[in-house]
């Protein structure tokens, strides 16, 4: 099963930022990372007020492989430099399936359910939707596990389309309009467009 890295970075320091980003495939590519996110201005909101600077979204074979990455002797080193250019958070979340397209684009969210047994028909009746315009669940439900900074998930939700057009014909789509409603009306949270790399 597939997991993720998601990354919400701000850098301080773009020099030495540039340092981390110069290295850190070399430590990374070892354990199979595909990186479907990575760069700033990669996003937009849809809903809530979460814009990360640069987000990173990256895939590994399992959270077992994203862990042996985060703390090999490797990158513990870079982490370092990171730190000291950056603030931010990094969680780990464990996937329902892995990603299959290149340049593809993403929906990210964040939601914290209000109300269980209308959220239910929401998560009940979205995948069509998602399916009918070519989009694939990453990550649907995860509750994630904070590896650095504050931020601390509630319903973490990855879809995968082709490109962006697909992703906002989905969401601007007849189908799924009354499907955003009940899911407005039963959570709040963060959703944002993200373009892959």
């Amino acid at each position: 099963m597939a997991a993720y890295v998601i990354g919400d970075i701000t850098i301080t320091d773009t020099d030495t930022y540039a340092k981390y980003a110069a290295r850190v495939p070399e430590t990374s590519e070892k354990y199979g990372v595909k990186y479907l996110v990575r760069g700033v201005g990669m996003c937009e909101v849809a809903e809530g007020d979460w814009l990360p600077e640069r987000l990173v979204l990256a895939e590994y074979e399992s959270i077992e492989t994203i862990k042996a990455w985060y703390y090999s002797p490797e990158y513990s080193e870079l982490v370092k430099l990171r730190q000291s250019a950056s603030t931010g958070s990094l969680i780990f979340v464990e996937g329902v399936s892995g990603s299959a397209m290149s340049s593809a684009a993403y929906v990210i969210g964040d939601i914290k359910v209000t109300d269980p047994d209308t959220y239910e028909k929401y998560r009940a009746g979205v995948p069509a939707t998602i399916g009918a315009h070519g989009g694939n669940y990453l990550v649907r439900g995860a509750t994630g596990e904070v590896a650095e900074g504050k931020w601390t998930p509630n319903r973490m939700v990855v879809v995968e389309f082709e490109n962006m057009e697909r992703v906002k014909a989905w969401y601007h789509s007849p189908e799924y309009a009354e499907l955003k409603k009940i899911r407005q009306s039963a959570s709040t949270g963060n959703l944002i467009f993200a373009q892959g790399a």
